[in-house]
């Protein structure tokens, strides 16, 4: 049965994330013996070749500068703060306690309106979190944070956000800004590009049958395997080192 072989493209780094754009397209458009003749396809790959050049000058910009290599790791850190936000009131799913159930019940319908959150962009992620303190400063979800001792990952959450705010409206260079803004965009605009050309490429593959698609799937899936393997390696590696520790 044909299928995309399976990579959560959210996990790979800013580099790994760029080399598969350059390998898949690279790849696609060298085909030994094969010329890509569908339109769609080809308009894929343009924009995946357009997007790519845009990429790696965000990544450079990104690199060359300090004010916005902390803008960089201060988003990260709040990041981290609402997934342990999202996190820890996934304990509470098997409680026993009907306080601590009522609790886990409403707060994840709030949470819910906030998925995926560290994955929008950088203004669009700051005013979400502002959101979603707001709502979380309720008394009927303050009082739930309360029950569930969250209250300490609220905090963390809203220090690391204001943090994240201070450095970004204090920046110098607003050139240097766009750049590092542009590169969480471009990931989220390439990421749907790119899943959009390989669940196309595979449709066609089954309904048509061709070499054509055939061996563009088999190329997508070859390139998806290698960084699949490198997300693997890194788990492994992260699990025997925790091991390793306890």
């Amino acid at each position: 049965m044909k299928k995309l072989e399976n990579l959560s493209l959210t996990r790979l780094s800013n580099l790994e994330f760029g080399q598969l754009l350059k390998s898949s397209c690279e790849g696609l458009g060298n085909m030994e013996g094969i010329m890509i003749t569908d339109e769609v396809l080809v308009n894929y790959l343009t924009t995946l070749e357009t997007k790519s050049v845009d990429y790696d000058k965000a990544q450079l910009q990104t690199t060359k500068s300090d004010e916005t290599a902390k803008i960089v790791e201060a988003d990260k850190q709040r990041d981290n703060a609402v997934t342990a936000l999202f996190r820890i009131l996934k304990v509470f799913e098997l409680s026993e306690q009907p306080n601590e159930l009522e609790a886990f019940s409403s707060l994840t319908n709030l949470f819910y309106n906030y998925k995926g959150i560290q994955n929008w962009n950088f203004v669009e992620e700051t005013n979400g979190i502002d959101k979603l303190l707001t709502d979380l400063s309720i008394p009927k979800y303050n009082q739930h944070l309360n029950v569930l001792k969250m209250l300490p990952f609220a905090e963390r959450l809203k220090t690391a956000n204001d943090q994240f705010k201070l450095l970004f409206s204090g920046r110098t260079h607003e050139k240097a800004n766009k750049e590092v803004f542009d590169i969480k965009l471009l990931r989220q605009e390439i990421n749907k590009t790119y899943s959009d050309m390989t669940n196309y490429v595979l449709s066609l593959s089954k309904a048509l049958d061709s070499e054509q698609y055939n061996r563009a799937l088999t190329l997508i899936n070859t390139t998806r395997k290698y960084y699949s393997d490198i997300l693997a390696r890194r788990t492994t590696k992260a699990t025997t080192n925790t091991t390793t520790v306890n």
